[in-house]
């Protein structure tokens, strides 16, 4: 990749890293479910208006509509839930190393339900590696407990397991959809499901809003899903999706250094090791490793 390249990568693990950064300190001002309902509603807004100006046109049929609003469950409405509540009993770097799993668990769930993604030698060893770094990460104890103020870890690996079928789903339905199509109507399916939640439920917090929670709400949709998208979409366009693996490395590391930075928030001992256990599962379930090791020896 080029510098430019290696820049737009970067800069897209440090966006998505931020994210935990913003639900901790979103946490502080309102419920999770607001959290998450402002990140899709003012996003969906956005991108909707940059489709509108932009005059992109595409023809939506049914079929696109319906795939569109499975893909909003699955890769918006329930991880993201599951994320801002498991961040009221667990750190934003914790959450960001457990996150890290889902390529993990996506490449283990494909081989089930897509017949061309086989199971390989190194993708069975990257995976099998990673779930080793999660126990690390989480403690063995805690599976022993679930029961305890440990809850939230599990609440965030259940979103990785979401986010893993959304990209199945994706591959399988949404293949032919312009990816910035997608983005604008998975937000803005998450809008309309969360809406009536969101008016009966939470009536009363909404006419409590304020100006810091109002900006810190924009500034976390804007950043980390409408900025975060068009780098996601620039660097398929020039990279190819292979290089988004680096992304998935790069946003624990970002994210603890700034949650620790702004936060103070410190990581254990057993937490960065397993993040070292499942970077390690990454780079061996990316496979370019090899090539490396070939080019050396040559």
């Amino acid at each position: 990749m080029s510098n430019r390249d290696w820049f737009l990568v970067i800069s897209l693990g440090i966006l998505w890293g931020a994210s935990f950064l913003f639900v901790e300190v979103l946490l502080d001002l309102i419920n999770p479910f607001l959290i998450v309902y402002f990140r899709v509603s003012i996003a969906s807004v956005i991108l909707v208006l940059y489709l509108y100006f932009s005059k992109t046109k595409f023809k939506v049929t049914n079929k696109i509509v319906y795939n569109l609003f499975i893909m909003a469950l699955l890769n918006n409405v329930v991880p993201f839930l599951l994320i801002a509540y498991g961040q009221q009993t667990t750190t934003g770097g914790l959450a960001s190393i457990l996150n890290a799993n889902t390529s993990l668990i996506t490449i283990l769930l494909a081989s089930m339900f897509i017949s061309y993604e086989k199971l390989t030698v190194n993708r069975l060893l990257g995976v099998l590696i990673g779930l080793f770094g999660i126990i690390i990460a989480v403690g063995y104890e805690s599976f022993l407990t679930i029961y305890d103020d440990s809850h939230g870890k599990f609440l965030i690996l259940f979103a990785t397991v979401s986010y893993s079928f959304a990209g199945i789903w994706a591959k399988l339905k949404l293949s032919d959809v312009p990816p910035l199509i997608s983005a604008t109507g998975m937000l803005t399916f998450s809008t309309v499901i969360l809406s009536p939640f969101a008016a009966v439920y939470f009536y009363d917090d909404l006419m409590k809003l304020n100006f810091t929670i109002i900006f810190y709400s924009v500034m976390f949709a804007l950043l980390c899903s409408v900025v975060a998208y068009f780098l996601y979409f620039k660097i398929l366009e020039k990279t190819g999706a292979g290089n988004l693996l680096i992304c998935t490395i790069i946003i624990p590391p970002a994210s603890i250094i700034l949650n620790s930075l702004i936060l103070g928030q410190i990581i254990s001992i057993s937490e960065l090791t397993g993040l070292m256990i499942i970077t390690l599962g990454l780079i061996v379930l990316d496979g370019r490793y090899r090539k490396l090791l070939t080019i050396n020896n040559k």
